[in-house]
This record gives C-alpha cells, sequence and structure tokens, in this order.
C-alpha cells in the first residue's frame, strides 16, 4: 500500500537522481488508489429503548493516485436494529471521500452487533469492514408460565395457579394495568391479594404474582384472558390464557313411591297462661293456612286438642276426616282454650297425662290408632316444667309408638336466647320471651322439627308445618347440598316442571306443589349432581 510517508520518500529519491534520465522516472512512479475508512468501529452506547435512537457516520477516502471504485456498502445485520444510507457515487477521485450515514434503534433491553462492509478495487485491501456496537436499556416483562390448561375439573372442585410476572431487562418495569375477560359463568377467577393498588413497579431481577383459581359452576369449556398492560417498549400488552373444562363428578337418583293416604292422629298442645292471649290469636288465625295445607294431602286423620295445664280434649272432641269445615272449627277451638291456665307450664307432662287415659289420647282409646302416626305439637312462649324434665317421659313414649310412628314438633321460642316477639296484630308490642328448652329438647330427641313462635310471617310457619307433618307432598334427598342447576324430578318416568314441583334448598327436599301431589302408588325420581371435593 502507498501510503502518504511512501509517497514522499519517493519524491526525495526522485531529487537526489536528478542527472537520470527521464526514462528512469517513469519507471518508478506507480499509480494506484488506496482506500483508508474511518472510524472502523462505531459504538453507539447505550439507548433509551423505545424512546432514543441513534445517528453517526463513517468515510470512505482515497489516499491513492487513482480513482478508488467502491460498491454500495453491505450491512450485515442480524439484529435488524441498524440502518445504513448508500452512497451517492461509487467512484471517488484521489484525495476525496464519501460519508456513510449509519442509524440504530433499540426495541428493547438488549447489546446489538452488525457489521458493514465495503468492496473497492484497492488491490491491496480490497474489503473493509466497519464495526457497529449498539445496547438497549428498558424493562422486559416476562410471565411464567405463559399460559395455563387447568385440564378436566369437577364441579365444585378448584385448582389454583400463581402467574408469576417478572423483570428481565435493566430499568424499572411498570404495569399500569391488569383486565380479564372470562367466559360466563365465571368461574376462572382473579385474585391481587396482598398487592397494592395499581400501578406496580416491579424493579429489575424481580416479580410479583397475579393468583388465578378455576372453579368450574358448570359442565363445558371456560376460558379467560389475563392482559397487562405495562411500559415495556417489545410488549405494552401481553396476554396470558387459561383454559379448563367442567364436569359432573357424581350423578345420584333417589327413587321414592308416593305413600297411601296418610294416617296422622295429631296433638295440639297449646300453652294456656296468661300471657299466650296475643299468641294464641295468631295461631287461630292462621289455623286455616296449617289446615288448608294439611287437607290438601288428604290425610286419614284425627285432632285434637290439649293444654299445658289439662289432659283434657278442649271442646270434649276431636277432628277427624268426616268433621266438616275443619278449618273453622280447629280455629275456634284455639281461641275458645284462653289464657287462664297456670303459670307453670307443663306441656309435656300434659302430653304424657293425655296419651296414657284411653278417654283422651291413650291407647286403647277412639283417637290413638295403632298404624296411625302419633304427631305431638308443642306451642308455647316459655319453657316446659314439667316434673323431672322432659326426660323422664321419654320410657312412656318410646313405649306408646315406634320411632317411625312418633313425630314431636316444638313450636317454641328459639333455643339458648330466646327472641322477641312481636304481635302480627299490633306491630307495636314486643316483648322477650325465654328459650323453649324442654319442648325442643324432646322434639329433638325424636328426631322432630323446631320452629320459632316469634317468626314474623305465621301463615308460612304454619304452612310449612302442615307440610311437615302430612310429608306427602315433599321428599327429602339423600344426599345434601345437590348442584341446583341439574336437578330433574320425574313421575312416573316423566320429568315435571318447576310450576309442579320444586327444589327448596332449606330443607333439602323437592316439594309438589297444591294440586300437583303424586297420587298413590306413583313413582318419584329425582336426579342431581353432587358437588366435587366437597
Amino acid at each position: 500500500m502507498f501510503s502518504f510517508f511512501r509517497i514522499f520518500f519517493f519524491s526525495l529519491v526522485l531529487l537526489t537522481v536528478s542527472g537520470c534520465s527521464d526514462s528512469l522516472i517513469a519507471k518508478i512512479q506507480i499509480l494506484e488508489p488506496e482506500i483508508i475508512v474511518h472510524p472502523i468501529v462505531i459504538d453507539f452506547e447505550n439507548l433509551s429503548a423505545g424512546e432514543e435512537s441513534g445517528h453517526s457516520s463513517f468515510s470512505i477516502i482515497n489516499v491513492g493516485n487513482e480513482p478508488l471504485y467502491i460498491d454500495q456498502p453491505v450491512l450485515d445485520d442480524n439484529t435488524t436494529r441498524f440502518q445504513m444510507s448508500g452512497v451517492s457515487t461509487t467512484e471517488i477521485l484521489p484525495g476525496e471521500l464519501v460519508d456513510v450515514e449509519v442509524y440504530y434503534t433499540p426495541q428493547t433491553y438488549e447489546s446489538s452487533v452488525a457489521t458493514v462492509r465495503v468492496f473497492s478495487n484497492d488491490d491491496v485491501t480490497p474489503q473493509v469492514e466497519v464495526l457497529l456496537l449498539g445496547s438497549g436499556d428498558a424493562p422486559v416483562i416476562t410471565l411464567e408460565p405463559e399460559g395455563h390448561d387447568f385440564g378436566t375439573i369437577s364441579i365444585g372442585c378448584d385448582n389454583e395457579l400463581r402467574l408469576t410476572v417478572g423483570n428481565d431487562g435493566n430499568v424499572p418495569l411498570e404495569i399500569a394495568d391488569v383486565q380479564q375477560m372470562v367466559t360466563q359463568p365465571v368461574d376462572i377467577g382473579m385474585s391481587f391479594g396482598s398487592l397494592p393498588e395499581l400501578p406496580w413497579t416491579i424493579e429489575p431481577g424481580y416479580e410479583l404474582d397475579i393468583i388465578t383459581a378455576y372453579n368450574p359452576s358448570d359442565v363445558g369449556d371456560d376460558a379467560s384472558i389475563i392482559t397487562i398492560t405495562s411500559n415495556d417498549p417489545m410488549s405494552e400488552t401481553v396476554d396470558f390464557d387459561e383454559v379448563g373444562v367442567g364436569q359432573i363428578e357424581e350423578w345420584v337418583t333417589d327413587i321414592f313411591e308416593q305413600e297411601e293416604v296418610p294416617l296422622l292422629d295429631i296433638l295440639w298442645v297449646i300453652d294456656n297462661s296468661g300471657s299466650m292471649s296475643l299468641i294464641q290469636d295468631a295461631v287461630a288465625t292462621n289455623m286455616s293456612d296449617f289446615m288448608s295445607i294439611f287437607l290438601a294431602a288428604s290425610p286419614d286423620y284425627h285432632m285434637a286438642f290439649i293444654t299445658t295445664d289439662s289432659e283434657e280434649f278442649e271442646g270434649g272432641m276431636y277432628l277427624d276426616s268426616s268433621t266438616q269445615s275443619p278449618d273453622v272449627i280447629a280455629g275456634n277451638i284455639v281461641i275458645s282454650i284462653g289464657i287462664r291456665g297456670s303459670s307453670q307450664e307443663k306441656g309435656i307432662y300434659y302430653s304424657y297425662l293425655s296419651t296414657i287415659n284411653p278417654l283422651h289420647a291413650g291407647a286403647g282409646g277412639a283417637f290413638l290408632r295403632d298404624d296411625a302416626t302419633l304427631v305431638v305439637i308443642y306451642v308455647s312462649d316459655e319453657p316446659d316444667f314439667s316434673e323431672g324434665g322432659w326426660s323422664n317421659y321419654t320410657n312412656h313414649f318410646d313405649n306408646l309408638k315406634s320411632p317411625d310412628k312418633l313425630h314431636m314438633v316444638a313450636v317454641v321460642p328459639d333455643d339458648a336466647t330466646g327472641c322477641y316477639w312481636t304481635s302480627p296484630a299490633n306491630p307495636n308490642y314486643t316483648r322477650y320471651l325465654q328459650p323453649g328448652l324442654g319442648y325442643i329438647d324432646i322434639a329433638d330427641y325424636y328426631g322432630g322439627d323446631f320452629y320459632s313462635i316469634c317468626a314474623i310471617d305465621w301463615g308460612a310457619q304454619m304452612q310449612d308445618l302442615a307440610e311437615t307433618v302430612s310429608s306427602k307432598r315433599a321428599f327429602v334427598l339423600s344426599e345434601d347440598d345437590p348442584i341446583e342447576d341439574t336437578i330433574k324430578i320425574y313421575v312416573n318416568g316423566q320429568e315435571v316442571g318447576e310450576d309442579v314441583a320444586e327444589y327448596d334448598s332449606t330443607e333439602n327436599h323437592v316439594a309438589f306443589s297444591q294440586g300437583s301431589e303424586p297420587d298413590p302408588g306413583d313413582t318419584i325420581e329425582v336426579a342431581y349432581a353432587l358437588w366435587g371435593c366437597e
């Protein structure tokens, strides 16, 4: 390569040999192009990705004594981050130069390298390379996992997942927003746990967790897309997809056969102490509600009323299936009971006396039938004060009826705490009632029922009581807490709608509407699914 110094050297030689011939000078003169590229390394250093862009240039110089011919420079860039302008001419005369513009635009946190190759007719150095360097500063959002398939999960079960959001960049990651789109019903949930309110800042190398959980409530496919918006210049929004499938874990079919007409002997024990006046009125007023539901089951019944201080039948009679206008007569009997009875209510004791006396409700008499179910309903606003306590009388009732033929019901103040009773006729009148101890105990002992005497809706309470004692219209499921949407009710193989029968979650039974009761001998099937993971 001829450099400036080499040219200067040859000039000195020519001056010293000035006495030589012209032909000698011509032999030592060499004419050729010579390329210089400057600089051969361009470092754009660190730039903020998505915000900054770098610009520089390099020069192609001809230091020879003949024209330099170049091709268009070639950019080798696998990162696609660099750009380069072309040259306006491919001929560079001696002592002249051309400039080439280069640009660097980082997209994310990165270190980028590229090469520009310059080809010329310089025989000594036909190719010169320019090294391009650049670095980007940026946050980089990462998701772990990048998506998730919960698979097939039984309805009622749940499966939790931690979505970890991290920052693999070198500047803080700002999470501006997190939104979820999910199929209905919302079975794939999202929770931020103890995280603060948005926005969140994640320093380089750190991460945080978003909790997701799949709890299918119905059969079929479920999906969720969580969209996270941040200041990552490469991925301003990222989506996290979750899918799952809900399935039924277990199906149950309960089969019932409608009983023959219920055979019931019902003994009401009504408190007749001085505090019962308004409560007796409420019972009498709503007796028609009880009787309408009760009689809809077409029971074969005997019904009598005694008090908490006498075992004798009120009115000297009992009602049966032949009684005309039984609802009116029953209401009148309750009203006539009065409130002149003992203040020491002994309802259990007098139900005992009545059921040992054949002249009243005892065995061998006209009222109590061997094949009938005995239902004893205690109605009082105070505890029972029977001698010896309630447990003193269980031996008698055990011998009187088998467990499947005895049903005890307590309509009394709430156990333990008592309750405040408000008169339906006078809402301004309220008083505290002591717990109905004794009555509740004996009802519990025989697997019976409790109704709060302080209930606001006495009509509904009396109707429910009628359904409980007649039991023809209601069928209790064998499993608790079914999936209500899956319940199907069939009578003799034909499905019936909610206008005929529907499920009551409080009682865990299906109840037929009045007038739609199955006929004796009909088969009732209730099919339903159970929640998984119970």
